[in-house]
């Protein structure tokens, strides 16, 4: 469902320009101009999700990452408000639909350069190393073009993929290995401000882990050990799979490295972290 259709309006604009701007207070300023009719989305649990308002036209703010403010809920009386209501989880599809639609729009995918059976040798690799049952949310941390996305799906599990690569998350969105709804070009390093805990995530062939990319690799794999109870992360080589056992351990993770034979290339070794 989109967010128009949540309003029962046929054209919105979002005051966030981007998925990373939901958390940005400063943008709450804008709904305090306007006219006089609102519309107002709250969750069943009666929690603001979202405030429309026309102002030529009607535009959009979450409220689902930021708290209303003090000058925004006191302009409230004095605003025609509708109140519509809609669970959260509708809602915060609608609002991933809404970004991975603006990103295919105004980005040229990347070239296509999958191997035609990296899937079925990572959802080997799924299956076999983890206890998880059917529908369960794993993340797919920086996810590229979403080859991990669907080979989580080939088991029956749920993907949630992002990525900071626009280009290759709009490849993957073409190749219908990503879904609008549950895609988000994001920081990596900033994740954990954006969703919540899960039971799985992955990330696939990360690296190159060397003495100058490693400090945003170490500070997104502690993102993803903020995201998850269980994770799986594939490299390249061995020492780059130890570096993330030690990170890991220095978390109070348990980990385990070992080499995969499914793949000699794209996911050799694989560190596992519960």
């Amino acid at each position: 469902m989109s967010i128009c259709e949540l309003f029962d309006l046929e054209e919105i604009r979002m005051i966030e320009m981007n998925f990373q701007d939901v958390s940005n207070e400063a943008l709450l300023v804008h709904m305090l101009r306007g006219g006089s009719e609102a519309r107002l989305l709250i969750s069943q649990d009666e929690v603001p999700l979202a405030m429309a308002r026309e102002d030529d036209g009607w535009k959009v703010v979450s409220f689902l990452w930021k708290e209303p403010s003090e000058e925004l809920i006191e302009s409230l009386p004095e605003l025609d408000i509708k109140v519509y209501t809609c669970d959260t989880e509708t809602y915060r599809e609608a609002v991933y639909d809404h970004f991975s639609r603006m990103m295919l729009q105004e980005l040229e995918p990347a070239m296509e350069d999958v191997p035609h059976d990296r899937t079925k040798k990572v959802s080997d690799l799924v299956w076999k190393e983890w206890n998880f049952k059917p529908g369960d949310l794993c993340y797919d941390c920086c996810c590229g073009s979403g080859v991990g996305s669907l080979a989580l799906s080939k088991v029956g599990m749920r993907a949630f993929s992002f990525d900071i690569d626009g280009s290759l998350l709009c490849r993957g969105l073409k190749q219908g290995r990503l879904q609008t709804y549950s895609t988000v070009q994001m920081d990596a390093t900033k994740a954990s401000q954006y969703l919540e805990r899960a039971h799985f995530a992955l990330m696939l062939m990360a690296g190159d882990i060397g003495p100058g990319t490693s400090w945003v690799w170490q500070a997104i794999f502690e993102q993803v050990l903020q995201l998850a109870d269980h994770v799986m992360v594939t490299v390249g080589t061995k020492e780059e799979a130890e570096q993330l056992r030690a990170w890991s351990e220095a978390k109070g993770r348990s980990s385990r490295v070992f080499e995969n034979p499914r793949d000699k290339f794209y996911d050799r070794w694989v560190l596992v972290a519960d």
